[in-house]
This record gives structure tokens, C-alpha cells and sequence, in this order.
């Protein structure tokens, strides 16, 4: 059954789950991130008391399988925490035998969502075309890092980052 994964984009961008036809769902992190904002915080509590969008936790086995996908396409700095839960959850959603696509319009979300082989989809934006595979390293001195760090070790410079390859995106959800 297709369900849908809501980012803080998606209910920003005005996009109402009482509305649709599917279910939805979301992470707490969202309902947090979006207190202070009137439109789309009456959104998430009138979709929520219709039961038409259920907060849910994601387990931290798939909280880390997302950390650790994150970390090997060098997306995991781009990442907030709501990022990776909203991930995870879709993680939970697949293993109980939903098909989840994943609404955001966070290039991050939908590199990471393409690498794991989530289907997502974006409402302003385009979204992603290609996946990629990023690597930090020090315009200074040009040595390569994994993503925990920020700074050269060796000269203090700030790590930029690039891609390391891409492929063709195939994951977005058909609309």
C-alpha cells in the first residue's frame, strides 16, 4: 500500500494530508520544527485529529542504517536530524510492507531516499536528476576526509566538498 512520508518542506509548501487519499505520516522532529509557524502548524493538527497523518517515531535500527548510507554518499553533513528520522521512517514503513515516498524538496533527503532505494517526490523544486556521491577534502592542501570532521587536520582549512561520481536518479515517485 502507498503511503506518504512527509518532510517539514512538504507541509511548509502547503501540502494538506486531510486532503489526499493516502495515508500519511510523519516524525516528531517535524511537529517541532513547525510549532512556531501558523499555516502549516494548523495543517499538522488538523490532518493529525483527522488520522489522516500519524506521528511516528522511527526505530534507531533504521536511524542508523540511514546515518551510515549518509555517511558512504557523503551526504551525512548536509542532514539535520529531521533529515535522517524522516528517512528512517520510511525505512520502518518499507519493512511493514508499506510502499512510502518520501514529499520533500531537500536534495539531501532525496540523494540519500535515492541511495537507499526510497521513491520520493518533490513539490517546488524539481527535484533531484542524478544521485551523487560526495568526498570532503581541503582546498589548501587537497587531502581527502570521511564526513565527521570540518576542519583540516593538517592545515586548519575549512573542508569543501564534491562530487565523486553520479548516476541517473530513478527512484522519484511517478506522479
Amino acid at each position: 500500500m502507498k503511503v506518504l512520508v512527509l518532510d517539514t518542506s512538504a507541509l511548509i509548501m502547503g501540502l494538506d494530508p486531510s486532503g489526499l487519499d493516502l495515508q500519511s505520516y510523519s516524525v516528531p522532529e517535524v511537529t517541532n520544527e513547525l510549532r512556531n509557524q501558523t499555516g502549516p502548524s494548523f495543517r499538522l493538527s488538523l490532518s493529525t485529529s483527522s488520522g489522516k497523518l500519524k506521528i511516528q517515531s522511527a526505530t534507531s535500527d533504521a536511524l542508523n542504517e540511514v546515518m551510515e548510507r549518509a555517511k558512504t554518499l557523503g551526504d551525512h553533513p548536509a542532514l539535520s536530524k529531521t533529515d535522517a528520522n524522516v528517512l528512517a521512517l520510511a525505512i520502518d514503513l518499507k519493512r511493514e510492507c508499506q510502499n512510502p515516498v518520501i514529499v520533500s524538496d531537500d536534495y539531501a533527503i532525496q540523494n540519500v531516499a535515492e541511495g537507499m532505494n526510497i521513491a520520493y517526490q518533490s513539490l517546488a523544486s524539481l527535484g533531484i536528476r542524478q544521485k551523487f556521491n560526495w568526498i570532503h577534502y581541503c582546498p589548501a592542501c587537497h587531502r581527502r576526509y570521511s564526513c565527521e570532521i570540518q576542519v583540516c587536520e593538517v592545515c586548519g582549512t575549512k573542508l569543501k566538498r564534491r562530487s565523486t561520481g553520479k548516476q541517473r536518479a530513478v527512484m522519484r515517485a511517478k506522479t
